[in-house]
């Protein structure tokens, strides 16, 4: 009877333990999930400004000038800053293939592999 109880309490431990360890590989899994939000959110706040401060600097005096020779001065700066938000959004639109897939594959492998 005395092994028998012994044998259950080794049971116990050995499931105990599979338990941890699950939990653990799930404690990891909503690690990265999260700073990969995170990560995410401020490459793609990063890439915005630089983006913003690149064209409004470099292209958009030279958009500029070119359409002044085409239409009114005015027009030609509304015409600009157009352009400017277009490209923002479309970089926003396509966040998740630029930016979330490659980084939750990195944190994932980064985390996990063992």
């Amino acid at each position: 009877m005395k092994e028998k109880f012994i044998d259950e309490i080794k049971d116990a431990f050995v499931q105990a333990r599979s338990w941890l360890e699950c939990e653990v590989e799930y404690v990891k899994l909503t690690a990265a999930e999260k700073f990969t939000i995170l990560l995410s959110s401020l490459i793609l706040g990063g890439v915005c400004v630089l983006l913003g401060l690149f064209a409004l600097s470099l292209v958009t005096m030279a958009l500029v000038d070119f359409f002044k020779s085409i239409m009114d001065p005015s027009l030609a700066f509304l015409s600009v800053a157009g352009i400017v938000v277009f490209i923002i959004i479309v970089i926003i639109l396509l966040r998740k293939p630029l930016l979330y897939n490659p980084i939750a594959r990195f944190i994932t492998r980064l985390f996990l592999d063992k």
